[in-house]
């Protein structure tokens, strides 16, 4: 998830793509920009996005996710909330799992 200040524009999801892409290559140059990244799903209203990496990329999306610290010249963050090699896994959340 994303975390902007108010009052900032709110990215497309293409823009989001093209954040994540620039983030990697900040970070890990024009290897990290190769990394095959997937938005599978985005909220604009929540800046939520699930992305699909391989395996051997988490580290080093998360890391370049982590440390950008600014979007349009404005500080921003990026707050992973989730992680799970199986897809089904994200569509619910065992934290906030309420048994009656």
């Amino acid at each position: 998830r994303r975390e902007l200040p108010d009052g900032v524009a709110r990215p497309t999801v293409a823009q989001f793509k093209q954040l994540v892409v620039s983030a990697l290559r900040e970070l890990h140059g024009e290897v990290g920009a190769a990394l095959p990244v997937d938005v599978l799903t985005y909220e604009e209203k929540t800046l939520s996005a699930i992305l699909r990496v391989i395996s051997s990329g988490l580290v080093r999306l998360w890391s370049a996710l982590t440390l950008l610290g600014f979007y349009q010249n404005r500080r921003c963050a990026f707050r992973v909330l989730q992680t799970s090699p199986f897809l089904l896994a994200l569509a619910g959340n065992s934290r906030e799992l309420v048994l009656d």
